[in-house]
């Protein structure tokens, strides 16, 4: 039976304002199960985990442009984690954004 090289996940948790921001980079093929006060809460790798990351700086890679010009598309929010909540993909990996302080945090592959 072969065994499938899977690469490495490393990341970064930061705690402030009441919300938790894990910055994942690497496998993207990986679920993360955070608990906090409010329980239990399980975060999916992105939809097209499967895909190699694409550098998305220019105005031009998107049909679409928001209305204010900041974003690419009026249906993707920018990558602040002031605005967002949930998860997000990032060029090397993707950002999770719980709205309060986390106290457990799991990976799955």
């Amino acid at each position: 039976m072969s065994q499938s090289k899977t690469e490495p996940v490393t990341f970064e948790m930061t705690i402030d304002d009441g919300r938790t921001r894990i910055d994942v980079s690497g496998d993207r093929d990986t679920a993360v199960v955070v608990r906090s006060k409010s329980g239990e809460k399980i975060y999916l790798p992105p939809e097209d985990f499967d895909r190699p990351p694409e550098d998305r700086q220019t105005p031009y890679d998107s049909p679409y442009q928001s209305a204010d010009g900041t974003a690419d598309s009026p249906y993707r929010t920018q990558t602040d984690t002031t605005s967002v909540t949930g998860l997000e993909p990032t060029a090397d990996g993707y950002l999770i954004v719980h709205p309060e302080p986390v106290t457990d945090v799991r990976f799955l592959r």
